[in-house]
């Protein structure tokens, strides 16, 4: 039995003058004054809630309000003799900037694709939006860091010099009572601008509202840095003890430094794996560090006094006795600080 290929199927494929694909308007219906003035989009996002940031997924769980707002003329009833009253339709039955959120992850909308248009050919959208938002997080600095959460809305059918977005003043903003704990709220940006996209080689329109939020570090202070500063003072004992101790002093620095590995991998399980050390990082590093040198200056302790130098040994205890204190909260100062 013979098989035979397939037919040969041949796709028509757009391109300009300048061999790169691009995206054609793909809407029926032409923006309004399409061959002379820019339309001007108004955008209003009023962000209803916050529940949730999660570092390890980099993703926001976010409640907020859309609203777009445009003049159509084709729509004014006041350029004609007749009178009209206000109405609404499908969005689909009008023209719209065809705008997408392109970080989300998993949003669900509460209200249907409509718009009120009013006798003077205002034409107004409005949209709920809940769900997860993908959200790049900076935590070099964390648990001291701020974050900036984005909405970042984007036409794929208009550039800059067609559309342009305008903020609504009145209606931007964020509720008072959100649900997001650990974190601040400091201030609400917004920025329209070009977005390049590589494929198509040109630009469209892109608006950005961003959320500026800073977490409350006295949480992980108590719960990073002094437990980290216990398990230092613990492995400092070692100094304090006689040099012709051998077997607490092992057992002490030996104790310290798996408490202090055990913890490290307890506390990273919050966080994703980034190609860099955050101001937390640092810190137990620098302390697996110091208790390491515990460790090192037990042995050479010990061996200084079966050499016979025992005060050698006592005068290393005692310098380091307090170094390691000082260079500890050098170290926790310069991480979170600086």
């Amino acid at each position: 039995m013979t098989i035979k290929p397939p037919p040969k199927i041949n796709i028509a494929v757009t391109k300009n003058s300048k061999k790169h694909w691009f995206i054609p308007h793909d809407q029926a219906i032409p923006r309004p004054n399409d061959q002379s003035d820019i339309t001007q989009i108004l955008v209003g996002i009023y962000t209803l809630d916050l529940a949730k940031i999660n570092e390890v997924e980099q993703t926001v769980y976010i409640d907020f309000y859309l609203g777009l707002q445009w003049y159509d003329s084709r729509l004014d009833s006041s350029l004609s003799s007749h009178k009209s009253s206000p109405y609404q339709c499908k969005l689909e039955e009008v023209w719209h900037p065809n705008l997408h959120i392109i970080n989300q992850r998993h949003l669900n909308k509460e209200l249907d694709e409509i718009v009120h248009i009013n006798p003077q050919g205002i034409v107004t959208y409005r949209q709920r939006f809940y769900g997860e938002l993908s959200t790049s997080l900076d935590l070099k600095r964390f648990p001291f860091d701020e974050q900036v959460i984005k909405i970042e809305l984007i036409s794929f059918s208009y550039s800059p010099q067609e559309i342009y977005y305008i903020e609504a003043d009145e209606l931007n903003g964020i509720s008072d009572e959100i649900s997001l704990v650990n974190w601040s709220f400091k201030e609400i940006t917004t920025h329209s601008h070009a977005h390049y996209l590589q494929p198509e080689q040109q630009d469209y329109a892109r608006f950005d509202y961003e959320i500026r939020v800073k977490r409350h570090s006295s949480f992980y202070a108590w719960r990073v840095l002094f437990p980290v500063a216990l398990i230092v003072l613990m492995s400092d004992l070692v100094f304090w003890l006689e040099p012709t101790q051998i077997v607490p002093q092992i057992t002490l620095a030996t104790a310290t430094m798996v408490s202090l590995i055990t913890y490290q991998f307890i506390l990273r399980q919050e966080l994703p794996k980034m190609n860099y050390l955050t101001a937390e990082d640092k810190v137990i590093v620098g302390a697996m560090l110091l208790v390491f040198i515990a460790l090192v200056e037990s042995v050479i302790s010990i061996n200084l006094v079966a050499e016979g130098y025992p005060n050698l040994a006592v005068s290393l205890d005692e310098f380091l006795r307090w170094l390691v204190p000082i260079l500890f909260m050098g170290l926790a100062a310069f991480a979170f600080w600086v």
